[in-house]
């Protein structure tokens, strides 16, 4: 059997959808309401309190990004160890982080779910212990390709047959 070997993670799409998030909610809405504040008289200040309507039909966009989150993952999976781990870009700094380390022989079975309206994706690993307790796991992977889903597939599959 060939060696199972794989690392992955999405640490620079994840950020940089998360930073354009920030600076896109920036320039949409505290620029324009500075500037109404500052310089309401002015042409700019009057053209932005014509316009300021567009900005809150953006709100509600900016908002479910906000609640459904990117989520940064990373995937470590060695000959014996598989290290999974996923938490968000933000609110996921001050948080515990979810992440499971686990032998191989405990993964009974996996499963891919796409969350419908986002960018991310759902793993879920169906585990048991040693005494026969039953363990699901979950992680949100947000922007995973359809490659880097087939990889992480084929070495759970290969994990899966060794442990039958």
């Amino acid at each position: 059997m060939p060696r199972i070997n794989l690392q992955s993670n999405n640490w620079k799409v994840s950020m940089t959808a998360t930073i354009l998030t920030i600076l896109f909610g920036i320039i949409i809405f505290v620029v324009p309401s500075l500037l109404i504040n500052i310089i309401p008289q002015s042409t700019i200040g009057n053209y932005f309190i014509n316009q300021i309507y567009y900005a809150y039909a953006i709100l509600p966009i900016i908002f479910y990004i906000i609640v459904t989150g990117f989520y940064y993952y990373y995937i470590k999976i060695d000959a014996y160890i598989m290290y999974i781990t996923s938490y968000r870009t933000i609110s996921g700094l001050l948080k515990v982080k979810k992440y499971i380390e686990v032998p191989h022989d405990m993964l009974r079975k996996y499963s891919f779910f796409n969350r419908p309206f986002t960018v991310n994706k759902t793993l879920m690993l169906k585990l048991q212990d040693a005494s026969g307790k039953r363990i699901v796991k979950r992680f949100n992977l947000s922007f995973l390709s359809k490659s880097e889903e087939r990889r992480i597939s084929e070495v759970l599959e290969k994990i899966i047959a060794k442990n039958s």
